[in-house]
């Protein structure tokens, strides 16, 4: 079975695969999650983990901007940008396994904890990366924002019965960890043989038409192997 890390709370952590650590996005970096979501993104500041072919896959993006007087909260601070394993992860969606998740939550007391724990946890974690100074602010102007950002969930749930997205989960359980759901989607991807560090053919869906090579160049996973940022 392929082994695939999570990264830890946005530092990084290359697995055995090789894949390249979590750095700070270059425009190279934000054109091609552009292309991959076919939009332009929410400001983000990590690339939380990389392709074995260099691109995003998952990303820290901001959880509150300002602009003006005009504040948004963005709770889901892990965001899945891999085409791939978007796709791969919409199938367990249309299969029925957020039901299965949320029932699971529902019967099993020990995992009902567990996904409380992992969710106070997200949310700690999403206020750290806001300045104090700009939380303070945020409390004065907008207190329903700022509770959203201090005590919603993983991708911003309030009910802790619920799991939303799967996509949000995993991409939670790569970039900072402690996520029993992130978790089993990651291992139902491998037990399916989803190739979780890209194919020979999905840098397509990555590439810049105007890239010069056919096919972009795979670091040496020898040098990248168990290197930390």
């Amino acid at each position: 079975m392929e082994r695939f890390e999570p990264q830890g709370e946005g530092r990084g952590r290359p697995g055995g695969d090789g894949a390249a650590r979590a750095d700070e996005p270059t425009e190279k970096d934000r054109d091609t999650v552009t292309r991959q979501l076919g939009r332009r993104p929410r400001p983000f500041s990590r690339v939380s983990r990389r392709c074995r072919y260099g691109y995003p896959q998952v990303i820290l993006t901001e959880p509150l901007h300002r602009r003006g007087h005009r504040w948004e909260v963005f709770p889901t601070v892990f965001w899945l940008t891999c085409p791939l394993l978007h796709r791969a992860i919409s199938t367990l969606e249309a299969e029925g396994r957020i039901r299965r998740f949320e029932e699971r939550i529902a019967n099993d007391a020990d995992f009902a904890a567990r996904m409380e724990r992992a969710h106070a946890a997200a949310a700690a974690h999403r206020v750290s990366l806001v300045p104090e100074e700009l939380r303070r602010e945020l409390e004065a102007a907008r207190p329903r924002e700022a509770r959203a950002l201090a005590e919603t969930g993983i991708a911003g749930i309030r009910g802790r019965g619920g799991v939303k997205c799967l996509h949000a989960h995993f991409a939670d359980f790569i970039g900072r960890g402690d996520n029993p759901v992130g978790q089993h989607v990651l291992h139902l991807l491998q037990e399916r043989g989803v190739p979780l560090d890209g194919t020979d053919e999905c840098w397509r869906f990555c590439r810049d038409e105007g890239d010069d090579a056919d096919v972009p160049a795979v670091p040496d996973r020898r040098r990248s192997s168990g290197r930390r940022a």
